[in-house]
């Protein structure tokens, strides 16, 4: 069966960023925003950078290339059912990392593959009664003391549920909030260390960008994630 993303692979980027021109920024902001945040979080605990990376809900792929600059020696993997986009993904020839296309529930992987697991706008797409179980399996894959993040556009944000509604491959889906991805990913085994927010200024106030360390608590980020490191 064909994923709904399979037409959009041509104007993904586009679409992304007419949303974002709300801030001002880029899709490639974002990711790289999204990269430098999991760093950071993995620095300031103290971790090893990462060896083997999984990005599940890789899409395009673009997330590699920054992911690749971030963590020069770490092998990538990409996955997502989106068979045109793994086409894609592949054709950008990045070294060191390989895309799968899988639509199964269970991924190809054997256990404790990864140091760490990266996802962003993916959970959203998937019917909630899934997510149980996909939570397990990264779990499997994650090795012990590895690190999961997944990142959500954050419901209690007005701006970020108007940008959803309008986007034409976000429209009708069912957004998480940040408590029940929390509960989901505790309850597939995972230790929860950190829920944070961010997106606090578009680029017209970027030189108040500065405090937005000290606003991760506060729930009115237009997208956040949760940290979590199976034990």
């Amino acid at each position: 069966m064909a994923s709904e993303f399979d037409k959009y692979v041509e104007s993904y980027r586009d679409i992304i960023n007419r949303g974002a021109a709300i801030t001002g920024e880029t899709f490639e902001y974002f990711i790289a925003l999204r990269i430098r945040l999991l760093a950071e979080e993995l620095s300031a605990a103290g971790e090893v950078p990462p060896r083997r990376i999984l990005d599940f809900g890789c899409g395009i792929g673009t997330t590699e290339r920054h992911l690749r600059e971030r963590f020069p020696e770490a092998a990538l993997d990409g996955i997502d059912d989106s068979a045109e986009s793994i086409k894609a993904a592949t054709r950008l020839e990045i070294p060191g990392a390989t895309f799968h296309h899988s639509a199964s529930g269970t991924l190809p992987f054997e256990d404790q593959t990864f140091d760490a697991i990266y996802s962003n706008g993916t959970f959203h797409h998937i019917p909630f009664g899934r997510h149980a179980s996909l939570f397990r399996e990264l779990n499997r894959v994650l090795k012990s003391q590895g690190h999961l993040f997944v990142f959500e556009n954050n419901p209690l944000n007005p701006l970020m549920v108007r940008e959803m509604r309008l986007n034409p491959f976000d429209a009708g889906t069912k957004m998480l909030f940040p408590w029940y991805l929390r509960r989901s990913i505790r309850d597939a085994g995972i230790k929860v260390n950190a829920l944070r927010y961010y997106v606090f200024y578009p680029k017209q106030l970027k030189a108040l960008r500065w405090s937005e360390r000290y606003l991760r608590g506060l729930p009115i980020g237009a997208q956040y994630y949760v940290w979590g490191t199976r034990q």
